[in-house]
């Protein structure tokens, strides 16, 4: 009798301690960790970006957030021109599928509203790009152009890379 409720009683441990060793590590479920999906970069403006390079004091900062679900930037651009004399001719973003940090590209976005003094800021939100837009931009293909009245063809460009 003593060694049927030994047994009994060793059974019992036995099955406790491995009941206690397996839901000892168990962990409670963690709440997942949110992910960001905007993508965010601060691009610098100089113009030794340019192609071909140009020589220029001016500099410049933009700060993007790419939204994929929305398929927008959101744009917030700081710039001075190389001279106190020059005027902000135009402002856009380039980009196309061949685009490279070493080749000018068409213009893919216009950006209105900015100062046309010689520095300014501006911020603002693009339109929706298409599938083959977000590709590229994605794949660094997309760059920033700033022109002046000095520089006609470009005087700042930031190339962007997520």
């Amino acid at each position: 009798m003593k060694a049927i409720f030994k047994s009994k009683l060793s059974m019992i441990f036995a099955v406790c301690a491995v009941l206690l060793t397996t839901f000892s590590g168990c962990k409670k479920d963690e709440e997942p960790v949110a992910v960001d999906p905007l993508k965010r970069v601060t691009v610098m403006f100089s113009g030794a970006q340019e192609v071909p390079a140009v020589t220029t004091t001016g500099t410049g900062t933009a700060k993007l957030i790419f939204d994929p679900s929305l398929k927008t930037i959101n744009y917030n651009i700081t710039w001075t021109l190389g001279s106190a004399a020059a005027t902000t001719a135009n402002m856009h973003f380039h980009g196309a599928e061949d685009g490279s940090d070493l080749k000018s590209s068409g213009v893919a976005l216009g950006i209105t509203g900015f100062s046309t003094a010689n520095t300014g800021t501006i911020s603002g939100t693009t339109i929706a790009l298409t599938d083959a837009q977000v590709a590229q931009l994605l794949a660094g293909k997309w760059y920033l152009n700033i022109h002046s009245s000095t520089v006609a063809s470009g005087e700042l460009r930031g190339n962007i890379k997520f």
